[in-house]
């Protein structure tokens, strides 16, 4: 019985051993962060404002009723490795694009949202 347990102890322990994780980040292209975000205000903040914080857009899109929409784009990178002892290795990288849409209306900001992309 206790030649059992002992086994099913080391088992056990060796288990953990024989699993390893790496994983890293890195930003590729930042242009905002969450800070300049929430200084953003809807109805005060205007295009002049939002071109000195943020620098030029990615993209600009104009309507017919005159309403525009810019966007800004961060792209980051995360390079994930999990291995099991000596036996296998996989490498999983994913790359996240986080778009700010901010919608102007005469100048002004009257929306913005954020979406996210992963590849």
């Amino acid at each position: 019985m206790i030649k059992k347990a002992l086994l099913l102890a080391m088992s056990i322990g060796l288990t953990g051993c024989l699993v390893t994780v790496d994983s890293d980040s890195r930003a590729l292209q930042t242009v905002w962060n969450e800070a300049d975000v929430s200084r953003m205000q809807r109805g005060l903040s205007n295009q002049d404002w939002v071109s000195t914080s943020f620098g030029d857009p990615t993209s600009k899109l104009t309507y017919a009723d005159g309403t525009e929409i810019w966007k800004y784009r961060n792209r980051s990178e995360k390079d994930t490795e999990v291995g099991l002892f000596l036996v296998f290795s996989v490498d999983v990288e994913e790359e996240r694009t986080e778009t700010l849409s901010i919608e102007f209306t005469d100048g002004v900001v009257t929306n913005y949202w954020i979406e996210e992309d992963r590849f």
